[in-house]
């Protein structure tokens, strides 16, 4: 069964954007329907990781997310190793190791660990918080 997005508004029409916005956080950190990917099934969920993660091999993308502790973040970041800082590039874990997710006991598939080229870290998001992704295409 799929679950549907019902669109409707109870309150009053004056409602500001941010009061929106932080509901709309709150929705989204208690799991509820909504995002493309929450309401996607098993096989479509496959196809957009799998989708984001070709895009962070061949560049830079920004992702905007909403954080845990329920801040919206835009992050620039990139699984291309050319842009990676060598120092920063982990050595003794193979490249399809880090692309898989971080080391849990048990994987978690939803999340992906990507290198934020603003803070020059390892950092990570969660696809089902996922809320915009800007990505540059050449046709070249």
């Amino acid at each position: 069964m799929k679950k549907k997005r019902l669109l409707t508004y109870r309150g009053e029409f004056e409602m500001s954007n941010d009061l929106w916005s932080k509901q709309e956080i709150v929705r989204l950190l208690k799991g509820a329907p909504g995002t493309q990917y929450q309401e996607a099934d098993d096989t479509n969920k496959a196809i957009m990781r799998d989708w984001v993660r070709s895009l962070l091999q061949k560049g830079a993308i920004t992702v905007t997310f909403v954080k845990a502790d329920g801040a919206v973040r835009d992050m620039n970041c990139t699984l291309d190793w050319e842009r990676i800082p060598a120092d920063k590039q982990p050595q003794d874990v193979p490249v399809e190791k880090l692309l898989e997710t971080k080391k849990r006991k048990q994987p978690d598939e939803h999340s992906l660990r990507v290198f934020d080229l603003e803070k020059q870290e390892w950092r990570s998001f969660r696809f089902d918080r996922l809320q915009k992704i800007i990505a540059e295409l050449n046709f070249n």
